[in-house]
């Protein structure tokens, strides 16, 4: 993608744990089967590994992982931005991945970007370079590839690519291209042919494409970018990724916060029944849980397309921002509470001794809340008798004035649910009372759902 990071490095070689899961596992969807896409080309950050377990650690939807960037160079070696594929210090990510495939988590090679020259070589040296590439997806048992062509390749290169791919690898391989958005609605982009012959000629052999929304070629500020393409009536929305910025800090322009993201997100989602999901550019700094908590981002994308008409409820806390009384320990911390999980054992929970206690989520942005589900101790397998007797719910647009919208005075029942009139909140509090159903004084909540 334009203005990529060529930062330290990628990639290793665990090919032995990654060979035995070809094919990866039943494949993730976000809300409605949508795909969240998001590109990992940031693998060390101030000398720190960056793994993208948090992606399904934290449940996040996350469908396809995009590992970037492959490059063929012209002494007919290959690099993962600055270092061969093969270098040891990347095996813990070739690991990291291995596990994320086993959970249905595509993934996939990105090959060129900013960095000039790999397309070139494929489009005037074929025999030559194709086997280079053929030879990565075949080591490191990639899902796909997605090709980002910023340099000129002719019309005929690309597609004899895409065909080869297709014939070494079968129809399932996953063939994706990033060409900025007005490459898809008729106007400029960096390729050199063009996109709509391209789709006309090979509309089965691609996936799909993730069109930069960012950079000066679009923006998510608003569906008209979208809209635009969709209107131009060659390639169907089922086949447009959203590609979005997820830090200012990662492209000269183009950065949408996430309030305004969620809205074209959901307006997107409820517009075209068939939106083919949004892509982020990149993980490791994402917002808004920044480097600390980059897998966030991922998780408040599949709750935008939950709320713009995906299927079921959205559980809107998921992964966001939250804070509570202290914690009983290091290990139950709020953050557990919106974690979902309740099957990581018994710390795998928010746990507090305060009297009272709460538990503040913040949504990151005001959604129109219908419902709630608190999972206490006998959910993740501690005793009833840990069950929260008594406590209050409340919701606020601002964080200062709170409305109270749910209560319990007896609970005896693991798992509580309450069903809303439509209130609108960014902030949601978890007040507890009477935090057990006898004289023991810690709060236990393994898990506070928010529906909308």
């Amino acid at each position: 993608m334009t203005v990529r990071r060529t930062l330290a490095v990628l990639v290793a070689g665990l090919v032995a744990a990654a060979a035995a899961l070809v094919g990866g596992g039943t494949p993730a969807s976000a809300a409605g089967g949508k795909r969240v896409v998001v590109y990992y080309q940031t693998q060390y950050s101030n000398g720190s590994y960056v793994s993208p377990l948090g992606l399904t650690d934290h449940n996040t939807g996350a469908t396809d992982l995009l590992i970037g960037a492959f490059h063929l160079n012209a002494d007919k070696s290959v690099h993962l931005n600055d270092d061969p594929p093969g270098d040891p210090k990347f095996t813990q990510m070739w690991a990291d991945v291995a596990t994320m495939r086993a959970k249905g988590v595509h993934a996939l090679g990105m090959v060129g970007g900013a960095a000039a020259g790999s397309f070139q070589r494929l489009d005037t040296d074929f025999a030559t370079y194709y086997p280079l590439l053929k030879n990565v997806v075949s080591t490191y048992h990639l899902d796909g590839l997605d090709l980002d062509v910023e340099e000129s390749m002719s019309l005929a290169g690309v597609e004899r690519l895409i065909d080869q791919l297709h014939t070494d690898f079968g129809s399932g391989f996953l063939v994706t291209l990033a060409p900025v958005a007005t490459a898809l609605s008729g106007g400029g982009n960096l390729s050199g042919f063009s996109y709509d012959q391209l789709y006309r000629d090979r509309a089965g052999s691609i996936a799909w494409f993730n069109a930069q929304f960012y950079c000066g070629w679009g923006s998510l500020s608003s569906t008209s970018g979208y809209d635009a393409v969709v209107n131009h009536g060659v390639v169907p929305a089922d086949k447009v990724v959203a590609g979005t910025l997820t830090n200012p800090d990662n492209c000269g322009s183009g950065y949408v916060d996430p309030t305004t993201l969620h809205s074209t997100i959901a307006a997107l989602t409820a517009t075209y029944p068939s939106f083919g999901g949004v892509a982020g550019w990149e993980y490791f700094n994402s917002l808004p849980g920044g480097t600390a908590a980059p897998w966030q981002w991922a998780a408040q994308v599949s709750a935008a397309m939950g709320a713009g008409g995906g299927t079921g409820p959205t559980d809107l806390a998921l992964g966001k921002s939250v804070t509570g009384t202290a914690p009983c320990n290091s290990n139950e911390t709020p953050a557990k509470a919106v974690n979902g999980s309740v099957s990581g054992g018994n710390s795998d929970k928010f746990c507090s001794f305060a009297s009272p206690s709460q538990l503040t989520v913040d949504l990151g942005a005001s959604y129109a809340v219908t419902g709630l589900e608190i999972d206490h101790a006998s959910a993740g397998g501690e005793s009833t008798s840990y069950n929260t007797r008594a406590y209050t719910v409340q919701v606020s647009t601002n964080g200062t004035s709170w409305t109270t919208v749910a209560q319990a005075t007896a609970n005896t029942a693991g798992v509580t649910t309450h069903t809303l009139t439509a209130t609108s909140a960014r902030y949601v509090r978890l007040n507890v009372t009477k935090p057990t159903q006898t004289t023991d004084p810690a709060t236990r909540v393994y898990e506070l759902k928010v529906f909308g």
